[in-house]
């Protein structure tokens, strides 16, 4: 005979193998050999990316080891490359066997350090340096936004923080780029002997380009800003 207790027993909230899942409190705890674990939903993001921000944070990265190595390359070498905008055909004529071929608008050139005064080397180093820096910074700063991105919740304010970051170290970077590179493009043409011949190591074309990626990276900060205004106040009526 069976002799009551006056009450009820509760069930084993896990079998004898333990591939039952238990159940704590209304929550799922999962048991050692899969299933649901405490801690999936929060899950730390790996430190590298996994998504899109991994891609571009890559993109940037190859770019800027491949800048760093021709700095290095060249100066390995007592040599520096710079770009110059070719105006006459006095410097610009190439003769070849057969005909001749003149060069026009901006072209990358290779000048001995031997040639070149300090001063000038001075600022094409800043141009190059600054360059890198600012690549460098674009990349660590792209990565908040597009993880928010990727995960479904853009409108945050890591984004747009990450944003002005980026907006403000790319006008920065680019500025002191290209006042360095304008001035040192200038003394290597004079160094070289040259100066009535070239222009400047930056075109008006560049120029633009930047304004327009200021000026696009500044409007989606404000997008983002308006969209977490409007999410904020959904919130507030939820």
């Amino acid at each position: 005979m069976t002799q009551g207790t006056g009450r009820n027993e509760m069930p084993d909230e896990s079998d004898e193998g333990g591939d039952r899942p238990a159940h704590r409190n209304g929550t799922v705890i999962g048991s050692l050999r899969g299933g649901l674990k405490r801690g999936d939903d929060d899950a730390k993001p790996k430190a590298f990316g996994a998504g899109y921000e991994l891609w571009v944070g890559l993109a940037i990265a190859f770019y800027t080891i491949y800048a760093v190595t021709e700095l290095i390359t060249d100066l390995a070498h007592s040599t520096i490359r710079l770009p110059l905008e070719f105006e006459s055909d006095t410097v610009a004529t190439l003769d070849f066997p057969g005909a001749e071929a003149a060069l026009t608008g901006l072209t990358q050139i290779t000048a001995s350090t031997t040639d070149l005064a300090t001063a000038t080397m001075v600022l094409l180093l800043i141009a190059k340096i600054a360059l890198i820096l600012t690549l460098i910074i674009a990349a660590v700063a792209i990565v908040p936004v597009i993880r928010d991105i990727a995960k479904g919740d853009p409108f945050t304010g890591r984004s747009i923080t990450a944003l002005g970051v980026l907006e403000g170290f790319i006008a920065c970077g680019w500025l002191v780029y290209f006042c360095a590179m304008v001035l040192g493009s200038n003394m290597v043409s004079r160094d070289l002997g040259i100066a009535d011949e070239v222009g400047p190591g930056v075109s008006t074309g560049q120029a633009f380009l930047l304004l327009g990626v200021v000026g696009g990276i500044e409007l989606l900060r404000r997008c983002f800003k308006s969209g977490r205004a409007a999410q904020d106040e959904l919130e507030g009526l939820v």
